[in-house]
């Protein structure tokens, strides 16, 4: 008995252009809430009000800097009025409320197209044109309201107020100028970071996404064919990697609501920073050098300036590094340990991958200039070495904070977590391509034993190739 098909009814484009806007909506709401549960789990509520702070925190979230500014309501006066204040930069993405954001607005751009009729591609770009409308209007408002003051730390004074001109900075403090800061998110480079941030966001989902229904052109396309099943595994693995991340720190909160001391610290860290600390981990494991540390400088005290706070030039720097590949945990170090959780993670992303991977014809494999699993592993490497790099310069840190008197800079206080690239990039591919290799293998011969075909990625590749994948 025969069905005729029913015809497809598509959806309107400005559904498609509201549930693109709602996607945004979704993800920074996410976001908020990540960011003000972190937030309030370190006590930060104690020295910034939240109500700008949490907004200073999202535009970080989406790659914009925070600068810092002298904060004339606690005494600090603007520069060229003979004044005294604080003034810095702070470039840093807690990378946890980044991979939130980004997980809710690919759910929310893509799902809803999974069970539609085959959208065109005018309808996809109105659904793109609703959310790059939304970030423009929101990302622009959160920065205006990243702006407020922040009482500084009790060692981060007692760091500015040593040396010789300790005392007279000290004077200084107790008038207010160097108690307080004030916070500033930059509106201009937050939007612009925000909008490539959702361009490539949708452009990468575009090739991940395996149940989505996308226009034929771009469904059927070449380079997505062959790139999808090892880009939508490692997204699939990477992303199981941020919840587990998020996972630990609901589970550190749970403890600190329970009266265990130092849990509300690891749950804040965790809820804003997580995923930044697997990434140090896991590309130690690739040769990569990290190190934690702060910089104190102080300036000579010469001059007109050394006669304003009547202190002679001692001008020095005070360096304090932190190896973390140094670091020993559980007996194991951490380049070792991050080493063989990549391993198992490159190694299930193969598997994952070679599964996914369509069927080849027998033309196809007669004039396929690789075998289908060394296929798999160079795939996988290329995918991996290609997101090292941006990968390791998100979870990079870096905060300035410098006294400013009479226009010279006094003294500042340096903190950063920086990594050394060097030949990650080769060894990510080389790693990449072994376990891509050994996943593929697993796979055949796991396929091979159960007697079963190979799972094809999408409907698109059952209509190019029905043909049974060898093992």
């Amino acid at each position: 008995m025969s069905h005729e098909q029913q015809p497809v009814r598509y959806v309107g484009a400005v559904r498609n252009a509201a549930e693109g806007m709602l996607s945004v909506v979704a993800a920074l709401a996410v976001m908020a809430v990540a960011g003000l549960a972190g937030l309030l789990a370190l006590g930060a509520g104690a020295g910034a009000p939240l109500s700008r702070l949490l907004p200073a925190v999202l535009s970080a979230a989406v790659g914009g800097p925070v600068g810092i500014v002298p904060d004339i309501a606690g005494g600090g006066l603007p520069a060229g009025r003979l004044g005294i204040g604080l003034q810095g930069r702070v470039a840093a993405v807690p990378l946890t409320l980044t991979f939130l954001g980004a997980a809710v607005l690919g759910a929310g751009f893509f799902r809803p197209l999974r069970r539609r009729g085959r959208p065109g591609g005018e309808l996809l770009l109105t659904r793109a044109a609703g959310a790059l409308t939304a970030t423009v209007l929101l990302v622009p408002a959160l920065a205006v309201l990243g702006r407020g003051t922040a009482e500084l730390p009790a060692d981060v004074r007692g760091r500015l107020g040593e040396g010789e001109a300790g005392p007279v900075l000290g004077r200084f403090g107790d008038g207010g100028a160097l108690s307080s800061v004030g916070f500033r998110a930059e509106v201009l480079p937050t939007t612009c970071a925000a909008l490539l941030g959702v361009t490539v966001l949708l452009l990468l989902g575009c090739v991940a996404a395996r149940r989505t229904s996308l226009p034929r052109s771009l469904a059927l396309s070449r380079g997505r064919f062959r790139w999808l099943p090892v880009v939508s595994a490692l997204t699939g693995v990477l992303t199981a990697v941020g919840c587990l991340s998020v996972l630990i720190g609901l589970l550190a909160g749970a403890l600190a609501l329970s009266g265990h001391e130092g849990a509300a610290r690891v749950a804040g860290a965790l809820l804003l920073a997580g995923p930044n600390l697997v990434v140090v981990l896991l590309s130690s494991g690739l040769g990569a050098s990290w190190e934690a540390g702060t910089r104190r400088e102080q300036a000579d005290g010469g001059g007109l300036l050394g006669v304003f706070l009547r202190a002679r030039g001692d001008g020095g720097t005070t360096t304090r590094v932190l190896a973390l590949n140094d670091r020993v945990v559980a007996g194991v170090p951490l380049w070792l340990l991050g080493l063989l959780v990549l391993s198992a993670l490159l190694l299930l992303t193969g598997f994952l991958a070679a599964g996914r991977t369509p069927a080849r014809t027998a033309r196809a494999a007669t004039d396929a200039l690789l075998g289908r699993h060394l296929d798999c592993g160079l795939r996988t490497g290329v995918v991996f070495a290609a997101a090292v790099l941006p990968l390791m310069w998100l979870a990079e840190a870096d905060a300035r904070l410098t006294v400013r008197v009479m226009g010279s800079d006094l003294a500042g206080v340096t903190a950063a977590l920086e990594g050394t690239v060097g030949i990650c990039p080769l060894t990510g591919f080389l790693l990449g391509l072994c376990a891509g290799w050994c996943g593929s293998r697993l796979h055949g011969l796991r396929a091979a034993r159960r007697g079963q075909v190979s799972p094809v990625w999408s409907a698109e590749a059952r209509q190019v190739s029905k043909t049974r994948p060898g093992p």
